[in-house]
C-alpha cells in the first residue's frame, strides 16, 4: 500500500515571514570597516554636535538675560556641529577594531 505524505506540504512557495532578517549577515549594509563607517562617524557627530549646541545656546541665552546682557547668536551652533563632526570622525578612524 501507498503511503501519502503530502500532509500539510503544498506545492507552493511558502513565505518565510521575516525570520531570515535577524540572523543573516548580508541584511545590512556593509559598514563594518572603511570609509562608510567613518562617514557614518562624522554624520552621528554633527548630529551629536547640533544637538549639543542647541542646547547650550538656549542656556547661554538664558543666562545672559539673567544677568541683563543679551548675548545671542547661532553661529556657535555651527561651531558645536564642526567639533562633533571632527571628534566622532578621528574617534571612528583611530579605532583599532
Amino acid at each position: 500500500m501507498q503511503e501519502i505524505v503530502s500532509d500539510g506540504v503544498s506545492e507552493a512557495p511558502q513565505p518565510i515571514y521575516s525570520a531570515g532578517l535577524v540572523s543573516n549577515a548580508w541584511t545590512g549594509g556593509m559598514l563594518e570597516d572603511g570609509p562608510g563607517m567613518v562617514a557614518f562617524a562624522v554624520i552621528m557627530g554633527a548630529f551629536c554636535g547640533l544637538i549639543l549646541g542647541l542646547v547650550t545656546t538656549q542656556v547661554a541665552r538664558f543666562l545672559s538675560v539673567t544677568i541683563g546682557r543679551n548675548v545671542g547668536g547661532v553661529g556657535w551652533i555651527l561651531v558645536w556641529v564642526a567639533l562633533g563632526a571632527i571628534a566622532f570622525g578621528v574617534m571612528s578612524a583611530r579605532d583599532g577594531d
